[in-house]
């Protein structure tokens, strides 16, 4: 038994070497998908936060128009409605957001593994600047998160609230800012969204001339 597998024992020795040998290629390859993979991701993101801005917002004097049509009615229950559809638009908007900040997290891990190994065929200080930016555009991502949520709070309630056609414009002028207050934050949020994943596409760029 033991002759045997002294026979084998430089077989064995040749496979881990070889093994050995591939990682730093197999690496630099994994690196280049994932960075295909986060161009990819990036620019559904930057789709995504364009169509989120511009679903638009509530005005007093359309609301009132539109209530007239549809009286004692939630106006996001109709969903023919210019509320309804902007609320749609928004919700496949965000819902596109949460779907590539889940394909992100493992590209992200990955790099992140990466950056910490010992490679000279990667630019590992790049590879560390692009982690930086991931990092910070998802800590915003979720800032903007909070704020869609609330905003979705805040616009449920008020169309609960207010399906008055005879209603005084006046009274609804606070309510409505109220609201509009919310959409504002969050087409901010969208736009501080939009300039991160911008630098993490320039970022990416920087790797990606680093393993030519």
């Amino acid at each position: 038994m033991l002759k045997k597998l002294k026979r084998f024992l430089p077989v064995l020795a040749l496979v881990f070497l070889l093994a050995s040998c591939d990682q730093p290629l197999n690496t630099k390859q994994q690196v280049k998908e994932d960075l295909k993979s986060l161009q990819q991701i990036s620019a559904t993101q930057q789709t995504a936060l364009t169509a989120l801005e511009s679903a638009g917002q509530s005005e007093s004097v359309t609301y009132l128009k539109i209530q007239e049509q549809y009286p004692d009615k939630n106006l996001l229950e109709v969903p023919t409605t210019k509320m309804a559809q902007a609320t749609a638009k928004r919700a496949d908007a965000y819902q596109t957001l949460k779907d590539q900040q889940k394909a992100l997290k493992p590209v992200a891990q990955r790099l992140l593994k990466v950056a910490k190994q010992d490679n000279a065929d990667l630019p590992t200080e790049a590879i560390k600047d692009l982690n930086q930016s991931i990092k910070i555009s998802t800590l915003d991502y979720t800032t903007l998160s909070n704020f869609y949520q609330a905003a979705v709070t805040a616009e449920a309630d008020f169309y609960a609230d207010h399906q008055d056609a005879d209603a005084d414009p006046t009274d609804l002028e606070s309510p409505i800012n109220r609201l509009n207050q919310f959409y504002s934050s969050v087409y901010q949020q969208a736009e501080i969204a939009k300039v991160n994943i911008n630098t993490v596409t320039a970022q990416l760029k920087k790797v990606q001339t680093g393993l030519k």
